[in-house]
């Protein structure tokens, strides 16, 4: 005999299932850009991601650490009011720069946070694409080796 508790907590599960979005999809990047994962410089993984690498200063946000005290988790935030299609994170302080990429979906909101790894003190980039345009944001994060903030 099912109780009432079980019986509403399949029925919620089985509303939830029944209300997402059937036609998610999502882009490898590794796979269809393959060059963009292993540039050494951040140019090149630009230009490979968006096919350009001119850059426009501004209506992006990035937020990171001035200093980071465990270069193996960096919290970085990307945000920005503009309609973009696609953003992406890259950093200078390792062999493989680019560090992630987005598909935005049209009207999604352009909000990601996500924990990096940095070998040393580097430059960090983030990349908003709208309408073919790159807007970009980058900050200094001070990798401090052994935790000494100084």
């Amino acid at each position: 005999m099912i109780n009432r508790r079980n019986f509403l907590g399949l029925g919620l599960g089985a509303l939830a299932v029944s209300m997402a979005p059937s036609t998610l999809s999502a882009i490898d990047f590794r796979k269809e850009k393959p060059n963009a994962w292993t540039a050494n410089k951040v140019e090149p993984a630009i230009k490979e991601i968006f096919g350009t690498s001119q850059t426009i200063k501004g209506k992006v946000k990035l937020k990171a650490p001035d200093i980071a005290e465990n270069g193996a988790v960096i919290p970085v935030t990307v945000s920005s009011d503009l309609a973009g299609s696609k953003v992406a994170i890259l950093q200078d302080a390792n062999p493989e720069t680019l560090v992630a990429v987005f598909t935005v979906p049209k009207g999604g909101i352009i909000d990601y946070s996500v924990r990096i790894k940095m070998a040393k003190t580097g430059n960090v980039t983030a990349i908003v694409e709208e309408n073919g345009k790159l807007y970009s944001d980058s900050k200094e994060v001070k990798v401090t080796i052994g935790g000494c903030g100084g």
